[in-house]
């Protein structure tokens, strides 16, 4: 330490004399000693799937409320999974994923290019659930330019 340096302890006595402090304090030095009254033994198994199931309901409860989010309306239930027919190897697998979350080249070139995306059938902007769900005519129109 820098001699310069001067560096003062002072210990300030935070709760002694305020009433209810010093029962508190003898309550927790019999809990030490004694164990709590009614206190059982929990089994970590037991314990880690209350913890789980209370926490899986906690984020369900806030993906409900993400309710604009694409990905939301994809899954709206967490403990749905999305379950393949077969197993595929990553690229297939990849190839259906990105249109289930409503992602593809067409629908986010618009990040690199600066310029968002419209239907040139129905003129909204340009999304998957748009190509392959909303606008009948975007196949009819594509259809006609070939």
């Amino acid at each position: 330490m820098a001699p310069w340096i001067k560096v003062l302890l002072v210990w300030i006595p935070s709760y002694v004399g305020i009433p209810g402090n010093e029962k508190v304090d003898e309550l927790a030095e019999l809990a030490l000693n004694q164990g709590m009254p009614g206190h059982k033994r929990v089994i970590w198994s037991d314990l880690k799937l209350k913890v789980n199931t209370l926490l899986e309901q906690q984020w369900q409860t806030h993906w409900d409320t993400e309710v604009n989010n694409k990905l939301h309306e994809t899954r709206p239930n967490l403990k749905e999974k999305l379950v393949s027919v077969e197993k595929l190897n990553r690229k297939q697998e990849t190839r259906l994923s990105r249109p289930r979350i409503g992602h593809s080249w067409i629908t986010h070139e618009y990040l690199l290019k600066g310029e968002q995306p419209y239907c040139t059938a129905c003129e909204s902007p340009f999304t998957v659930k748009t190509l392959f769900l909303e606008c009948a005519d975007f196949f009819a129109k594509q259809t006609k330019r070939l």
